[in-house]
């Protein structure tokens, strides 16, 4: 049975043949890949390779660990895989080739922690009251410290009174009855 390991720790200027010859001292190497980048075709100091058996695996492990190879002492391990969990094996106390279910957590609930107040219309709340130019009292209110008008986010108005909020504010400030800023 085939046998991934992980190789780390390689010098860049290391080679995928350099690399097999390595694994062909401890025994039968079916295949090295070298991981390179995709824009500069540079090595990126780890590579996987696949042992013909696991007692190769396992020798491979025990021989090549910390052994020098251009200079640097390579680290040779078991491949995790992308998930990062552990490959099952008979060391970890579980048979060979039985994989432990992933055990699913129940997805966080988002809590909240500043509760956001709707906000209503005040026009919608009370009929009688009318959107009028002259009204600088209720029209500040729509209005930030610089002289700017606030979102419907922020104002709670309805699409309509706010087109209609903004055109009572420009009218003030056009003539007057409104400064542009604080």
């Amino acid at each position: 049975m085939k046998r991934k390991l992980f190789v780390s720790n390689l010098d860049f200027d290391v080679t995928e043949e350099q690399l097999k010859e390595v694994f062909d001292t401890v025994g039968d190497t079916v295949s090295v890949v070298l991981a390179t980048d995709r824009e500069t075709k540079r090595s990126k100091g780890f590579a996987f390779v696949e042992m013909g058996s696991d007692e190769l695996a396992e020798k491979a492990i025990s021989e090549l660990n910390d052994k020098e190879v251009n200079g640097r002492p390579i680290r040779v391990t078991e491949d995790r895989g992308k998930g990062g969990g552990s490959a099952p094996s008979a060391s970890r106390g579980g048979p060979e080739g039985e994989r432990k279910p992933r055990e699913h957590l129940p997805p966080i609930q988002r809590m909240q922690l500043f509760r956001r107040r709707k906000k209503l219309d005040p026009f919608l709340q009370d009929p009688k009251k009318t959107i009028d130019y002259r009204d600088i009292a209720m029209l500040s209110k729509f209005v930030s410290d610089r002289g700017k008008i606030l979102s419907r986010r922020m104002t709670g108005l309805t699409a309509y009174n706010q087109r209609k909020v903004a055109k009572a504010i420009k009218r003030a400030q056009s003539l007057g009855l409104m400064p542009y800023s604080a």
